[in-house]
């Protein structure tokens, strides 16, 4: 596909997408901060120049991107730029997977059946409502304490700290509610010297069904990471046990910039020059 066509197919699909104005629609959620998005596309547009059309489309709308967007391959021959928060907005993935000679163009489903995912307060409501927690006790507070000074969740954030590694998820068993555990999490943050601006309550798909998870919008280190939760009865809060997402590591899911970088080295994409960027933008809001 020629750039010309490229630009025109991407102009489009940002003015005119049922695909995007569901996502757009999704992310002025009233409560932004309990809220989060997937949406999966096909593109061989770079990762450099899909980046430059978000920050361009959201300033133009008035939503200008502040943090980092991290680039991260979830799995094989998926991609995403992580982490994109407009102003007072919904923080959501945008997740392709690379059709050669394509602009864009909404996935088949792809997770759980879908091109579009959208976990907010009223979900996570309900999906909390599934699992018996346990009330906070003294019990319950010693574990916590224990398990927050513990090497798993010290070496989880040495990994966090890491610059080759923008996402991972620190995955645990418990019989807490999250909202406990984050309070506790936050605690121990400081005391390290970290700080978040917010955590948001979500869980995302393993394997055939989905897992709790607290997501961490960090401010120092800027960086997202998770503490990944599983429901066990017989666990008040420990590691897990059991490989995640990735079969490599028993207790983390780590996503590294070599994982990125390697696949999209492995395919022929396209890259834009800024002026067909701004015609992108201009044509699209």
């Amino acid at each position: 596909m020629k750039k010309k066509a490229i630009v025109t197919q991407m102009s489009e699909y940002f003015r005119e997408s049922d695909h995007w104005r569901r996502l757009i629609a999704a992310i002025q959620d009233p409560q932004p901060r309990f809220a989060h998005a997937h949406i999966y596309v096909y593109t061989s547009v770079h990762p450099d120049s899909l980046e430059a059309i978000l920050r361009g489309y959201f300033a133009a709308r008035g939503w200008p991107i502040s943090r980092r967007i991290n680039r991260i391959r979830p799995k094989p021959n998926i991609l995403a730029l992580h982490g994109i928060e407009p102003a007072e907005k919904v923080h959501w993935d945008f997740h392709w997977l690379y059709q050669r000679d394509m602009g864009i163009a909404p996935a088949h489903g792809v997770e759980n059946g879908s091109n579009l995912l959208v976990w907010n307060k009223t979900y996570i409501d309900e999906f909390y409502r599934l699992f018996p927690f346990e009330k906070v006790g003294p019990q319950q507070e010693s574990a916590l304490q224990r398990y927050f000074t513990s090497d798993h969740w010290n070496t989880g954030l040495d990994i966090v700290a890491q610059p080759n590694v923008p996402h991972m998820h620190i995955n645990i068993e418990t019989t807490i509610h999250p909202d406990t555990i984050g309070r506790y999490a936050v605690d121990s943050l400081h005391e390290r010297g970290w700080d978040v601006f917010y955590l948001c309550p979500n869980c995302y798909l393993l394997e055939d069904r989905y897992a709790g998870k607290i997501v961490f919008m960090g401010k120092e280190p800027e960086k997202v990471y998770d503490i990944g939760w599983k429901f066990n009865p017989k666990a008040t809060i420990e590691p897990t046990n059991h490989t995640w997402l990735f079969p490599d590591r028993v207790g983390y899911d780590v996503m590294t910039s070599e994982q990125f970088e390697n696949e999209v080295a492995a395919n022929e994409y396209t890259l834009l020059n800024q002026k067909e960027i701004d015609e992108i933008v201009s044509n699209s809001t």
